[in-house]
């Protein structure tokens, strides 16, 4: 994947900035959840396209991984401009092989696949229970995206669905870099809704803003601020 893209007016070179989704879509997932997850990615796109209007240096190009019983691509593997992409209906069924989708994120990010400069990646995480590959398989993924370059230059966010007895917030913790932030953790519609929304532009526009990654510098990754409280009008839980 080229670092620039040739403006249309053939005046500025666009940065490419790669945007990841990783979403759960097992069985526990049906009803109110896959609903809302499909609505939520949806209306975030022009959100996100709004948010980058005043970069017009930063072209974002988005992909998706959905995982169940295996994981694979939802959208991709070849990115798509987000002027150009369109977000497919998910259905729940499976299990939840979390490990298995860090993978395929992990293969995406490889040195020889991403630019050697360039913005840091945005990638989110999006479950509602406990990793079911064979034991110890999470842990060892999660360890390689930790070594891999751009894998530790990336934003990286996850957001839980549910109950805090329903996921495994250890599990989500070690996806996410966002050590002050955590999780974020969606416990009605409008909370998944609203962190979806705000995660997505937030870490697109924070990665914008921030200068192009070496792979041989030591800063650190993007750091974010806590998303605003949510108001809701509704008290109904998944």
């Amino acid at each position: 994947m080229p670092n620039d893209i040739p403006a249309p007016d053939g005046k500025v070179a666009r940065r490419v900035l790669h945007f990841f989704w990783l979403t759960d879509y097992s069985a526990s997932m049906g009803g109110k959840k896959i609903a809302t997850l499909n609505q939520a990615i949806r209306e975030s796109l022009p959100l996100i396209q709004k948010a980058v209007a005043a970069h017009p240096q930063v072209q974002v190009m988005m992909r998706a991984i959905k995982f169940s019983d295996e994981a694979t691509w939802h959208v991709g593997p070849a990115p798509v401009s987000i002027e150009q992409f369109f977000w497919p209906e998910l259905q729940a069924d499976g299990l939840t092989a979390t490990a298995k989708a860090v993978r395929l994120l992990i293969s995406e990010l490889s040195v020889e696949k991403m630019p050697r400069r360039g913005l840091p990646p945005v990638c989110i995480l999006v479950s509602d229970g406990y990793c079911t590959d064979p034991e110890g398989e999470y842990d060892k993924a999660i360890a390689d995206l930790n070594h891999t370059p751009w894998g530790m230059k990336a934003i990286r966010l996850a957001i839980a669905i549910g109950d805090e007895s329903d996921y495994n917030e250890p599990e989500l913790l070690k996806f996410s870099n966002q050590e002050k932030l955590g999780i974020l953790k969606a416990h009605t519609p409008e909370e998944l809704l609203n962190f979806i929304k705000w995660a997505s532009t937030e870490a697109t526009l924070s990665s914008s803003r921030s200068k192009s990654k070496d792979l041989t510098s030591e800063t650190s990754n993007v750091a974010l601020s806590p998303p605003p409280p949510t108001i809701t009008s509704s008290t109904e839980p998944f």
